[in-house]
């Protein structure tokens, strides 16, 4: 006869930890960085960079649409932008 157990709700891998971490950390970083976003990035909206949540394949698109620029060149700007607001003093 086979017994049930519960559901082990835990991750399986060390790295789903990790990676669930990294995506709060990512979140958390681009709510912090908004309003430097929508500076630098002037054509999008408020609500274009929300729903990106940040996320560089999203803004790669946005800037691809609204500035013309290659994929290339969008992925260029997104990590000069992550760069100088790791730079910038809280």
């Amino acid at each position: 006869m086979k017994t049930l157990s519960k559901p082990n709700n835990k991750p399986n891998h060390p790295a789903a930890t990790s990676a669930a971490g990294s995506l709060l950390e990512q979140q958390q970083f681009w709510l912090n960085n908004l309003d430097a976003a929508q500076q630098c990035w002037n054509k999008l909206s408020r609500a274009d960079l929300l729903q990106s949540e940040g996320m560089p394949h999203r803004l790669s698109r946005l800037l691809k649409e609204h500035y013309a620029l290659s994929r290339e060149q969008a992925d260029h700007q997104i990590n000069r932008f992550k760069q100088s607001c790791q730079l910038s003093p809280d």
